[in-house]
């Protein structure tokens, strides 16, 4: 038993100068790999949030910039039937006056012609009425002109 705690020993005694070679080098890899390797997974990380924190600003921008111009193309839509309904509303109004201008210039033409008309009917009425007399004395002549031949 006595050997086995002396290779025990002496193992222990071999296994120092590795116990420290391993306790320096995770130093040294802390110190010099592990510590930069960890600020530079910090700032990527620090830099990629960033980046998203602006992407996420970006989008809610975007996304508000989208409404505000959705809001202002049905506004304009708005204002253009409105404005469409305006002047659809101006040109019946001026087809009205149009068509009432018309009739009253038809109406004025049509009571021209009935004056114009009654006027040729009393001419006409009074030549007769003239004439009458001119014809019954002509057929009375002319009736005694045959009775007398």
């Amino acid at each position: 038993m006595e050997a086995t705690l002396k290779a025990l020993a002496d193992l222990l005694l071999e296994a120092v100068p590795t116990i420290l070679f391993f306790l320096f080098l995770a130093w040294f890899l802390k110190k010099v790999y592990f510590r930069p390797m960890a600020a530079i997974f910090e700032k990527r990380r620090e830099a990629t949030e960033g980046v998203r924190d602006l992407a996420r600003r970006a989008r809610e921008e975007a996304d508000k910039k989208q409404s505000e111009f959705e809001r202002a193309i049905e506004l304009a839509r708005h204002q253009i039937y409105e404005e469409h309904e305006r002047r659809r509303r101006e040109w019946a109004e001026e087809q009205a006056a149009a068509i009432a201008k018309v009739r009253a210039e038809v109406d004025a033409q049509i009571e021209k012609a009935k004056e114009q008309i009654a006027a040729e009917a009393a001419a006409a009425q009074r030549d007769l009425d003239a004439r009458v007399g001119m014809l019954g004395d002509a057929i009375v002549r002319s009736l005694t002109e045959r009775r007398a031949a």
